[in-house]
Parts: structure tokens; sequence; C-alpha cells
């Protein structure tokens, strides 16, 4: 969005980018995690619990807890996946959405010095967007396919996905 704006539009930017619009940006974003997580949550909540008490992950997920229930978990598999499809594939349609935009925008412009100074700040970001996803990616795919051994190698991989990005950040940048 940042990208988006600062590129297509730069002399609009400190009016378009204000404080409450970012503000509220955030709010939104934060309320729809907190919604996102409130009915997973409270449907694992009601399982029954009769065997181990023990979550094989490190991460906050609510699917290493519905396994251990004793019902039925149909409807909280189903609803993992919802959740998980909408918090990973609407962040990334968004990006790719902004970047088609940008590109648009970008070739339109006259200069070549002018289209490699857009494209170099476009590049650290997606180079960031790439070291997130690509993992995330690689581990749900395995883990679909059966082709990560254990549980610990797939924690692993997300807890790598979820931890190098942001300590790269400020290297990249």
């Amino acid at each position: 969005y940042d990208r988006l704006i600062a590129i297509c539009w730069p002399l609009r930017y400190s009016t378009i980018n204000t404080n409450l619009r970012v503000l509220l940006i955030i709010a939104g974003i934060w309320s729809l995690v907190v919604l996102l997580e409130i009915f997973p949550v409270s449907l694992a909540a009601r399982l029954p619990y009769c065997g181990s008490r023990e979550v094989n992950s490190c991460c906050c997920e609510h699917s290493p807890v519905y396994r251990l229930a004793c019902a039925d978990i149909s409807y909280n598999r189903q609803l993992a996946t919802a959740k998980t499809l909408t918090a990973f594939l609407g962040p990334l349609t968004f990006i790719i959405f902004t970047y088609v935009i940008i590109v648009v925008a970008v070739t339109g412009v006259a200069s070549i010095s002018q289209r490699g100074e857009a494209f170099h700040t476009c590049f650290t970001h997606l180079l960031l967007v790439l070291l997130y996803y690509v993992p995330v990616i690689v581990a749900y795919v395995f883990g679909d396919l059966r082709l990560v051994p254990n549980v610990d190698l797939f924690t692993s991989i997300l807890t790598v996905s979820v931890t190098l990005p942001p300590m790269l950040s400020p290297i990249i940048y």
C-alpha cells in the first residue's frame, strides 16, 4: 500500500497517508485478525479433551489443540483451512494487485532512470515478501502432501518463516 501511494501518487503521498488513515488501517487489520481468531478458539474451547493435554507446537495455532479432542473435529479442520487461506491469500492477493498497478504506472514513466528507481524501491519489499511466503507455501504444500516427516520440522519451517523476514528487514532496507 505504501509503495503504491509513493509511486503512483508521490505528490499527494502526505495527504493520502495521514496519521488518521494509517491508524484506521492498522486498527482494521488488528480487528480482522482478532475476529479471525475468536471463533476457532471458542469452538476449540467447547471440545471435550480426554487424552493427552500436551500440545505439539510452539506456534499460536488452534490446530494442534483441537487435534487433541476426542470428538468430531471435521468442522474445526474446515474452519482452520478457511481461516488459513483467508489470512494467507488475502494479503498476498492485495500485494500482487498493488504491484500490478505499480508496474502499469511505472511502465508509463518516460525516464528509464525513474523506472529503475521505482523498481529498486519495490525490489526490497518483494524480497521480504518472498522470504516470508516461500517457506510458508513450502511448509503447507509439503505438509499437505505428507512430505514433511514430522511435526518438529514443520514447526521449525514455520518458525523460520515468521522470524527471518523481520530480522532481515533492517539489513535489506
